[in-house]
């Protein structure tokens, strides 16, 4: 996958929306490194400061579980010094740690500044436009956006509201074709089963007491063509083969068996690679899966750690002259780097690192059209998918609202576990 360089704190600034996929605001973002390598990127609200050390005693544990070997503290304000509370009990939490922080940076205004430093001027450095930071073609390249705020990005999943026109037919495509499910013995309640029934449904002789072995040969049960059906919904959809104007008719075939586990299970061990394992499915359904997704479509986890990454050399130093001309470093949008910058013309690279974000706007446009009653499934999915490639901002969105429409969902409180504590899909894998 490519590279994406960045010379010095104010690109840095610059590029730090595009990784989160909105603007932060009165918010204090946390920037972990490798080397001269990118990894975490976690951002937390502004406090006051007779909370800002508690919150950063329970925030920078979690943060330093991937073993950055140095941290950027960046403020992100709306009123003067309003983040430094904040930001100054997160370096003292950091050192505590041994840690080191390279930077503590404020931005305010369309402008920044380092603290402590004697070579800003008082009103700091004005931040470059996108236009002069060359990463940001990068970024877009690979299908990154800004959002005004975090409530924008949580638009993206939000289901189909009750008043709209299109919200009966919906409801109604997707309980029939759940009541067809269940009919063809399919589950539709995504409670798990006992062990010992759990056990039996997931053995490798070629069938499969659930009938999720779609290729057996002979006439396929009633259940074994819905599967097929969802499965080619998904292909069609993933691969971009469903026009926008389209899409609304292939939604029943995409949400229904999402509460099948074993479906769902299926669905997410494709698309995240060691998140689930798919030893215990019947060969002929990891077959259909390999015809239909396809290889293409198994993402890759983040790279949250220096075990996930290339080497790229010894640490550099903190940037020492607040001038914006400091060593490159590396950065990774959430993505596992090659170590080799593509060339002008090569395109392979980008359209494989450009995947994840392809495939989240693809399900994003089916949480929208998804009626609240059946959307938790699919956004645990999204949610899983996001964690997986590393957008913790999209994963938390939709595993927030999943979580406020079924808050006992399963999958969604243990993607909302993963985030809380900061595991990385790499530890995973």
């Amino acid at each position: 996958m490519p590279k994406i360089s960045l010379s010095g704190p104010a690109e840095l600034l610059t590029v730090i929306p595009f990784h989160l996929g909105f603007q932060p605001t009165r918010s204090v973002v946390v920037v972990c490194f490798h080397g001269r390598r990118l990894g975490l990127l976690a951002r937390l609200d502004v406090v006051d400061a007779d909370v800002a050390a508690e919150a950063a005693a329970q925030t920078v544990p979690t943060l330093l579980q991937g073993d950055p070997s140095s941290v950027a503290l960046v403020g992100f304000e709306e009123e003067p010094d309003e983040a430094l509370p904040l930001l100054e009990a997160l370096a003292d939490a950091v050192e505590w740690h041994r840690v080191l922080v390279r930077e503590r940076l404020v931005v305010r205004d369309g402008r920044w500044r380092s603290i402590g430093c004697d070579c800003c001027p008082d009103e700091g450095w004005r931040l470059p436009e996108q236009a002069d930071v060359p990463a940001v073609a990068d970024y877009v390249a690979l299908g990154h956006a800004v959002l005004p705020g975090r409530q924008d990005l949580a638009r993206l999943v939000a289901p189909l509201a009750p008043t709209d026109p299109l919200h009966r037919g919906m409801h109604a495509g997707i309980e029939e074709w759940q009541r067809r499910y269940a009919a063809a013995g399919g589950s539709v309640s995504d409670r798990p089963e006992g062990s010992g029934a759990r056990r039996a449904s997931r053995t490798r002789t070629g069938t499969s007491d659930r009938g999720l072995a779609v290729l057996e040969g002979g006439d396929p049960s009633a259940r074994q063509l819905l599967v097929n059906e969802s499965l080619v919904a998904w292909a069609a959809v993933l691969h971009g083969e469903v026009d926008e104007s389209e899409l609304a008719d292939w939604v029943p075939s995409l949400v229904g068996p999402l509460r099948d586990l074993h479906v769902r299970d299926a669905i997410v061990g494709w698309l995240c690679p060691g998140c689930v394992p798919l030893e215990g499915f019947p060969d002929q359904l990891l077959v259909l899966l390999d015809e239909l997704l396809g290889p293409e479509l198994r993402l890759p986890p983040a790279a949250g750690d220096e075990r996930s990454g290339p080497d790229t050399g010894p640490e550099e130093g903190p940037w020492s002259d607040g001038d914006e001309t400091g060593e490159p470093f590396d950065v990774g949008p959430g993505l596992d780097l090659d170590d080799v910058r593509v060339a002008a013309g090569q395109l392979d690279g980008w359209d494989e690192a450009a995947v994840p974000r392809r495939v989240l706007a693809r399900l994003e446009q089916v949480c929208r059209l998804t009626p609240p009653a059946h959307a938790a499934p699919l956004l645990s999915v999204v949610a899983s998918l996001a964690w997986w490639v590393g957008d913790g901002a999209r994963s938390g969105v939709a595993v927030d609202r999943a979580l406020e429409l079924e808050p006992e969902h399963r999958l969604s409180r243990l993607v909302r576990q993963s985030l809380d504590y900061g595991i990385r899909p790499s530890r995973c894998a």
